[in-house]
């Protein structure tokens, strides 16, 4: 390992893979980061030692990309964690086996990607609730259904994608509920329809697609979780195409397990502490990264690439690496202006058009503020603290109308997840009582929970040497 590199990539998804790929073609040192077992982000997941067979064209790509990184001489560090990063770019790293290292690169692509967000409703935190998310990856990582029947319901996309892999798995849905108005439907599969790479995904999905929309229950939300302990049975009611439920059409559905995705926000704690500067703009899909047209972030040398600066999916994040690696060699005067502009010249139109259909996804998956409004106080908002929606609604009463403020107040956001989950939540409740709090929860390091003792142990360079 090298004690300097001149590109360290944070996240090793379809957008880290592709911008390390082409950077290695110009004998550069490079180190990728990544909490995952394996390259692949949370899209190309598979069980330890195997890979698993899809029709999907977009993921059977991705494992090829992964098998070109792993036969690569790219630095991997797998299952480490970014605990610390400054404006310097010094990057304090744990790795797997808990010890520490710094790293000082030239540059930094960020490529960290998404989280899922769920539109909370009362009972939501019941065991035997999970995310669609958390939904692909033990499907993905074990190989296999995990449960004899599954009820999904969701807004947007997440849901239907997951629905597809669990019957790709044998998996038996017992019920699947869709939020979306039907104008949000052609919009979106329209937009999908003129990028090549989602055309061919939806054409290899659509036997799935039709069996799951022939059996699909639409403009309808679950609105409460029922159960002792554990989840037991749902609430559901139809909504109005604007999302607003329709009194007196609620009705009960027992099931002991329920799949719910509504959307997804930027990962951009550690693009932050680094000084990053962040817009909140609702077509891109909410807090990304400030980026210029290089993808280069406020700091310096510093780039973004897929999520963080648009969540548009798979193919928009590996023309993200590719432009961010070009825009890289360009900084690093290894190719100058004439051939980045010829190299990248087809990226960018590719782009614009893999942005038009992230701003239809981001249209489908944006609250209900009217139903945040009329939520039951009681229902939890930070898991984590265990902090309600009464607790949040008496802080802004009190005068406080900043994510940062109510943080401080209430203590939402200072659990283990450090706001990952609650700080979208309390935005949209500060959204619903006419406040408009476009900043980023701060985050302060470790960046992620960590031991005190080997907070303690020794710090040296990758290469063993003293700091």
């Amino acid at each position: 390992m090298n004690k300097d590199y001149d590109v360290v990539i944070v996240g090793a998804g379809f957008a880290g893979i592709k911008a390390s790929l082409l950077l290695e073609n110009y004998n550069l040192n490079i180190c990728v980061i990544d909490e995952g077992i394996q390259a692949g982000g949370q899209f190309i997941r598979y069980k330890d030692g195997t890979q698993n067979s899809s029709k999907i064209p977009t993921y059977n790509k991705g494992l090829s990309l992964v098998k070109k990184f792993n036969e690569s001489s790219i630095t991997y560090l797998n299952k480490s964690e970014l605990i610390f990063i400054n404006k310097e770019k010094e990057i304090l790293v744990k790795l797997k086996d808990d010890s520490l290292k710094m790293i000082k690169p030239k540059t930094i692509i960020f490529a960290m990607g998404a989280r899922e967000i769920v539109e909370p409703f009362k009972g939501w935190d019941l065991p035997g609730i999970i995310t669609t998310g958390a939904m692909q990856i033990l499907l993905k990582t074990s190989g296999k259904v995990f449960a004899n029947e599954i009820t999904i319901a969701g807004s947007g996309i997440l849901h239907y994608a997951a629905a597809v892999t669990w019957l790709e798995k044998g998996g038996k849905i017992k019920s699947f509920y869709d939020g979306n108005s039907l104008s949000n439907k052609f919009k979106m599969l329209s937009s999908a329809l003129s990028s090549s790479d989602k055309r061919a995904d939806l054409f290899a999905m659509s036997l799935n697609m039709i069996k799951i929309q022939m059996n699909a229950k639409n403009n309808i939300k679950v609105i409460e979780a029922k159960g002792n302990n554990k989840l037991e049975s749902i609430i559901l009611a139809k909504i109005d195409s604007k999302g607003n439920i329709i009194k007196g059409t609620e009705f009960e559905e027992k099931t002991s397990l329920l799949a719910i995705g509504n959307g997804l926000i930027a990962n951009l704690d550690v693009a932050t502490a680094a000084g990053c500067q962040t817009i909140y703009d609702d077509k891109l899909g909410g807090l990304v990264l400030k980026t210029n047209k290089l993808l280069e972030t406020t700091q310096d040398n510093i780039f973004s690439a897929g999520a963080s600066n648009c969540i548009g999916g798979a193919d928009k994040a590996q023309i993200d690496g590719e432009i961010c690696a070009y825009s890289v060699l360009f900084k690093l005067k290894l190719i100058d202006f004439n051939l980045y502009s010829k190299l990248t010249e087809k990226l960018f139109i590719y782009r614009k058009k893999a942005v038009i259909f992230a701003k239809t996804l981001s249209n489908m998956q944006s609250f209900n503020l009217n139903e945040i409004r009329n939520l039951d106080k009681n229902t939890t908002i930070c898991r984590c603290e265990n902090i309600k929606i009464k607790d949040i609604t008496n802080a802004i009463e009190f005068g406080l109308t900043s994510i940062n403020s109510i943080k401080k107040k209430t203590r939402s956001g200072m659990g283990n997840c450090q706001g990952k989950t609650c700080s979208e939540l309390v935005r949209a409740i500060l959204q619903s009582k006419g406040h408009n709090d476009t900043s980023h929860i701060k985050a302060r390091a470790p960046l992620k929970p960590t031991n005190i003792n080997i907070l303690a142990s020794e710090i040296t360079f990758l290469d063993g040497s003293k700091i």
